[in-house]
């Protein structure tokens, strides 16, 4: 039976702090990670700079009255949140994690920073800010890996230490791929509708049309159009050269459907597709339903509505327990064994992060079937591949094989963790399900990372990260105002990166408790979901909720395109002058120094080279090289007196094989 768990951080005590002088967008963050801690068992309590009412990130919080330093000394299972460099500066270099943000940081100034906002919109004009909290959301996901991170530290070896999390630096790690592509000299920007995967109308919305080259044959039967069988339409190249007509074909058709139709129609031909979804829509969706995914709150002085629980389910758990051997690495995830079946992004990131923590982990693939995004867009070997498996070993087993399949049992015996994100019933189907390996080994830890989770109607549907932007409502944040939404196709596939911080999190402080025997349920797509929590409670208390403006992106003098959140101050200076004339007639120098003397926060739209040779001068870690000098992922966090590295260069394909399965 899958339930949600939520005493992963069962006895231990959190505590916000800020300053007055504090971002809006930090103090959101840290708002939101607490909520999340207090949500895995945690009593979280705040300042006096956090609220503390019945909202999204502030329910269930106590105000405390203690000063950091003293609390932290009062037991060491004590922790602290802080969203300002400046009081953390005065407490001990333990169990902090500090977010470091200037005092003007805004979700504009985030997603220009980290080149995210390049990669959202149409080529012919601005980049696209998203509404609501995402910015926040996703830097609280790198607060809550970090503070798990401390916790197993304190837990499993009773050392203390600090942490640190990059603002704007959480969302570039997340647009890795951006930085990756400048690197090799060919930077990638929004493509609107000439992008691979278009967003088409529908009667009531707005679907994303995300297939592969193996799709198009069911497009077509889907679409029951004999004009779409015309042998020009057979190749992607023939499809790209004759786009505006077929496309013309597909959006004729999708007109005369409903957002609830076309995903049945996409479910039926197992096209990788979604509506794009806003609250309401995600209220009603049967999978979501199934699930459990929403929870009665109050909202409000005297409604009733529901709020999104966090983005994983536990099914079986053991009750066997676990001690830890001592280690001299003072990681926390020192001393654990993962096998690595993750691809891609979503499964392959996450055991990244848990060898960057300090776990072994053994990459499983076979000769056969290698890791996909070894040979991503046709290159031999893919810098896509290096980013997320520098750290790791790597064995090659063919799990269909029945020898190999024992050898891979009983690696199992001395593993802790299997990391997975097949499609549904894949490991059932290889005779490697939850079942078979908790016979081997009682206290061994299933993850399995999926789009949509591991049951319920069209979980095992076909998805990628851009079908779940659609339907976890992140799309319909991402326009120009006029509710055509963009998604990012494979620029980023947001969901794929956002999932790879929360599931680390939620391993690493399931792995510090005393026993550990479990599957892990989590869904990329709740990843999603949960950000939108103020909008959806709103909307089931029938509330008309709209979604936070987070400001646009104007053109400069020097054609370069500046992020801020008019205000006020910026209108009254305006005079009679339109804003886009003020900006047009400065540089993007001036008009950052001038919106900073309005106190106003703003920043240049990066491209993924300039984001990468901004964030690699500053020492942020958040890109690193490998010894064999490739450019990979660094770290979302950092600690402070035994910091993190990259140790191993990306493995060939059963590199280790001879040294574990000997």
């Amino acid at each position: 039976m899958a339930t949600t768990n939520d005493d992963f951080l069962s006895g231990i005590k959190v505590l916000q702090i800020a300053t007055a002088s504090t971002s809006p967008v930090a103090r959101k963050a840290v708002d939101m990670a607490g909520q999340m801690a207090r949500q895995l068992g945690a009593d979280v309590y705040v300042d006096e700079h956090f609220a503390v009412n019945e909202s999204f990130t502030a329910r269930g919080k106590s105000l405390v009255a203690q000063d950091a330093k003293t609390w932290l000394n009062a037991d060491p299972l004590n922790f602290v949140l802080a969203a300002d460099a400046a009081p953390a500066a005065q407490l001990p270099d333990q169990r902090v994690v500090v977010l470091q943000a200037d005092p003007l940081c805004s979700e504009a100034v985030l997603f220009a920073e980290s080149g995210f906002a390049d990669l959202l919109g149409d080529p012919q004009a601005a980049p696209i800010i998203p509404t609501g909290s995402y910015g926040a959301g996703t830097v609280a996901y790198g607060l809550l890996a970090a503070l798990c991170s401390l916790v197993s530290l304190q837990r499993r070896f009773n050392v203390g230490d600090n942490a640190a999390v990059d603002a704007a630096g959480a969302l570039a790690w997340v647009n890795w791929k951006a930085a990756a592509a400048g690197v090799l000299g060919k930077d990638i920007h929004r493509q609107g509708d000439a992008a691979e995967w278009p967003v088409i109308a529908c009667r009531d919305g707005y679907a994303a049309l995300v297939y592969q080259e193996r799709d198009w044959p069911n497009i077509v039967a889907m679409v029951g159009d004999e004009r779409l069988n015309d042998e020009r339409f057979s190749s992607f190249a023939g499809r790209a050269a004759a786009r505006s007509e077929y496309m013309d074909i597909i959006r004729q058709w999708a007109k005369g459907l409903t957002k609830s139709e076309i995903n049945s129609a996409f479910l039926e031909f197992d096209i990788p597709a979604a509506s794009v979804m806003e609250a309401e829509d995600l209220l009603k969706d049967p999978l979501l339903q199934h699930r459990d995914t929403f929870v009665a709150v109050p909202v409000g002085t005297s409604g009733q509505g529901l709020t999104p629980r966090l983005a994983h389910r536990v099914v079986d758990r053991a009750a066997e327990s676990v001690a830890d051997t001592p280690t001299e690495d003072a990681l926390p995830l020192a001393g654990i064994r993962v096998l690595d079946l993750g691809i891609i992004t979503a499964g392959a990131g996450v055991s990244a992060l848990l060898a960057d923590l300090g776990a072994e982990v053994i990459k499983v693939e076979s000769h056969t079937y290698p890791d996909p995004f070894r040979s991503w867009a046709g290159q031999a070997v893919s810098p896509l591949f290096k980013c997320n498996n520098r750290n790791k070993y790597a064995i090659a087993l063919d799990l269909k094989n029945a020898d190999d399949k024992a050898t891979f049992l009983s690696l199992v015996e001395s593993a802790d963790v299997v990391v997975e994100n097949f499609r549904r019933g894949v490991l059932e189907r290889l005779g490697l399900g939850y079942d078979v390996l908790r016979s081997v080994n009682p206290a061994i830890m299933l993850a399995s990372i999926s789009g949509q989770g591991l049951t319920g109607p069209g979980c095992g549907s076909s998805s990628f990260g851009s079908t779940l932007e659609a339907s976890s409502g992140f799309s319909a944040h991402v326009s120009y105002g006029d509710d055509t939404p963009y998604i990012t196709g494979r620029n980023i596939n947001y969901p794929d990166q956002t999932v790879v911080l929360y599931a680390a999190a939620v391993i690493v402080a399931a792995l510090s408790g005393p026993t550990r025997g479990m599957q892990l349920d989590v869904s990329q797509r709740d990843v999603a979901v949960y950000l939108a929590g103020e909008e959806i409670e709103g909307a089931s208390a029938g509330l008309d909720v709209v979604p936070q403006d987070n400001g646009r992106a104007f053109q400069t003098s020097d054609n370069r395109w500046v992020a801020f959140q008019p205000t006020q101050a910026v209108s009254e200076t305006l005079a009679q002058t339109r804003l886009e004339d003020w900006c047009k007639n400065l540089t993007a120098e001036q008009l950052i120094e001038k919106l900073k003397g309005l106190g106003v926060g703003a920043a240049v739209v990066q491209c993924g080279s300039d984001m990468y040779a901004r964030f690699m001068a500053d020492n942020t870690e958040i890109f690193a090289h490998s010894p064999d000098g490739a450019m990979v992922k660094g770290f979302p966090f950092q600690f402070k007196q035994h910091p993190m590295s990259i140790r191993l260069s990306s493995p060939e394909v059963g590199e280790h094989t001879q040294q574990f399965c000997a």
